[in-house]
């Protein structure tokens, strides 16, 4: 098992503490391209299924836990 599928483990552990460059690793680990970046939203494709993410602003460090779940029901299963 190598980093990244250990740390796509963690993420589906705990979707509560998922800082916005891990989860862009395992993204692009899995075959997702960032398109389209406009401020702080992030598009990410992989030809069939278009994401957008928001990247935690101020003093916020991880992302927002609705959009790790969303994350990881459409593309990290």
């Amino acid at each position: 098992m190598g980093k990244t599928e250990k740390l796509l483990d963690r993420i589906k552990a705990n979707p509560k503490h998922v800082r916005f460059e891990d989860l862009v690793k395992v993204l692009k680990h899995k075959g997702y391209d960032i398109i389209n970046v406009k401020g702080s939203h992030y598009a990410f494709s992989n030809g069939e299924t278009t994401l957008t993410l928001v990247r935690p602003h101020g003093s916020h460090t991880f992302c927002h836990v609705q959009d790790v779940k969303e994350v990881i029901k459409k593309c990290l299963q």
